[in-house]
C-alpha cells in the first residue's frame, strides 16, 4: 500500500513512520521536504499552490492523509488553508481514484459554546469564519472522494508546545470556560494509522470521527497543576470577552471501532511531558 501525506508535520510523519513498519510506502508534501524522514519520498509543495496539485498525478496513492495549516489565523488564512486546499483536491483525478482520504479537522467547528456536548453528529458553526472555512473544507472533501473527516480536539504532547511554554513563563489564560477537551498527539497519529489499517481490512470506518479523550476538564486547571509541579506561580489576565471552546466532547464512536487511547486523560499525557521536559534540560 501506499500512503500519501499532504501537509506532512508532526502527525503527518509520526503516522508515517508508523505505517512504514506496515511494510507501506510512504509520500510525503510539504513546503521544506528536508525536514521530513529520508525513509519517505519526500515532495516539496505548498498546499495553497493549487494549481500543482496535477503534479501529484504521477504518485498514484492508494491512500491519502492531509493534515492542513493555515498560513495565518486569520479569516483569510483559514480560507485559503482549508476552504482552498479541499477545493483544490477535490478537483483532482488521483484523488477520486484513492481508496479513501483522511482530513484532520478540528472540533473548532461545533457551534456548542454553553458547555454541553458535541459528537459526530452536532451542530457546526458556520458564523465564525475561520470554523465556517473548516466546515467547507469539510464538505469539499466527502464531494471529491470517499473520506473521513477526524476532528481532534486541542492536540498536546510536545514538551515545548504552547500551553507548557506559557506555564514556564509564568502566564495563565482566562478562568471563564468551564470545560476543555484534548487528545495526545501519540493516540492522534495512532488513531489515524488504526483507522487506515481498519480500511485496508475491509472493516467499516466512520464518515467522521471525534479524536478527544475520556476527561473535560478546563485548561486553566490543567495550568494550575502543571505550575504546582514546575513550582511556579501565574499570572493570569483580567477576565471578560467571550468564552471559546466552552464544550465537552463524546468519543464513543472511538470505542465502538476497537481504539483504545493510550493517554485516556491530560495527566498521564502532562506527567509524560514534564519527564521529557526535565531530560531535555
Amino acid at each position: 500500500m501506499h500512503l500519501l501525506i499532504l501537509g506532512c508535520g508532526d502527525i503527518g510523519t509520526r503516522v508515517g513512520l508508523s505505517i512504514l513498519q506496515q511494510g507501506w510506502r510512504v509520500s510525503a508534501v510539504r513546503r521544506r521536504p528536508q525536514l521530513l524522514p529520508d525513509d519517505f519520498d519526500r515532495i516539496a509543495l505548498d498546499l495553497t499552490e493549487a494549481d500543482r496539485f496535477s503534479e501529484l498525478d504521477q504518485v498514484n496513492p492508494d491512500y491519502v492523509l492531509v493534515t492542513p495549516t493555515p498560513p495565518s489565523y486569520d479569516p483569510a488564512g483559514y480560507q485559503s488553508g482549508f476552504a482552498g486546499v479541499a477545493q483544490a483536491l477535490a478537483g483532482q483525478e488521483w484523488v477520486a481514484r484513492c481508496r479513501r482520504v483522511f482530513w484532520v479537522s478540528s472540533t473548532r467547528v461545533y457551534r456548542e459554546a454553553g458547555g454541553g456536548w458535541v459528537d459526530e453528529h452536532s451542530a457546526l458553526n458556520l458564523d465564525e469564519p475561520q470554523a465556517a472555512a473548516m466546515v467547507a473544507a469539510e464538505a469539499s472533501v466527502r464531494r471529491g472522494a470517499t473520506a473521513t473527516i477526524i476532528r481532534p480536539a486541542g492536540v498536546y504532547g510536545n514538551p515545548e508546545g504552547m500551553l507548557m511554554r506559557r506555564v514556564k513563563a509564568g502566564e495563565g489564560g482566562g478562568t471563564a470556560a468551564p470545560y476543555g477537551n484534548r487528545i495526545h498527539r501519540d493516540d492522534l497519529s495512532r488513531l489515524i494509522v488504526h483507522c487506515l489499517l481498519r480500511d485496508l481490512n475491509g472493516e467499516s470506518v466512520p464518515p467522521t470521527l471525534v479524536g478527544a479523550d475520556h476527561d473535560t476538564t478546563p485548561t486553566h486547571e490543567i495550568e494550575d497543576w502543571l505550575a504546582g509541579q514546575l513550582g511556579l506561580t501565574l499570572k493570569r489576565p483580567a477576565e471578560g470577552g467571550p468564552v471559546r471552546a466552552n464544550r465537552r466532547c463524546a468519543n464513543e464512536l472511538l470505542g465502538q471501532i476497537g481504539f483504545r487511547l493510550d493517554y485516556p486523560t491530560w495527566r498521564e499525557g502532562y506527567q509524560d511531558s514534564l519527564a521529557l521536559s526535565t531530560e531535555n534540560v
